[in-house]
């Protein structure tokens, strides 16, 4: 008997505990940065499409979101929206890294009342305003209503108002 058997034969209940489980282990950042590592646009992939036991299909990335990348059929020249799961991964291929990284900020350039911005460890950007200035971190006043966060200098970006 194999898996597809065992599912089918399971109570709907116990499937969707199932689902349930295997979509936040799909939607964790961790795994969701060790695929978008490896792509850059232009980049042709394999992913799995529409049908999950049918062959994987040939395609160019064309951009890259936070969850899910925009990739174009090799065959039928048409865009899709990919979860980053979907995509097979060439093992081969090492982290792309086109640019040395910006340096990152220190506590000197931030002063209490700064607006900035930073991203959280669910990949969510996040908009606050200093409201203390502390030795590794600065306090952030949240502008959606999320409360204080406390973050650390290299995490944040100064947000210009024009």
């Amino acid at each position: 008997m194999d898996i597809l058997d065992s599912l089918r034969q399971a109570p709907s209940a116990e499937l969707y505990r199932l689902y349930l489980t295997i979509g936040k282990m799909l939607d964790d950042p961790r795994r969701i940065l060790e695929v978008r590592q490896r792509l850059n646009i232009g980049m042709t992939v394999r992913y799995v499409g529409d049908n999950p036991m049918g062959p994987p299909l040939e395609g160019t990335i064309t951009e890259l979101r936070h969850t899910q990348a925009v990739v174009q059929d090799s065959l039928t020249r048409r865009r899709w929206v990919v979860l980053y799961a979907a995509i097979i991964p060439d093992i081969t291929a090492a982290p792309i890294r086109t640019e040395a990284p910006p340096p990152r900020p220190r506590t000197e350039e931030f002063f209490i009342g700064d607006t900035v911005g930073f991203t959280d460890k669910h990949l969510n950007e996040r908009v606050g305003t200093v409201v203390r200035l502390n030795a590794k971190t600065a306090s952030i006043a949240v502008t959606d209503s999320e409360g204080n966060w406390r973050v650390s200098y290299g995490l944040l970006r100064k947000i210009v108002d024009i």
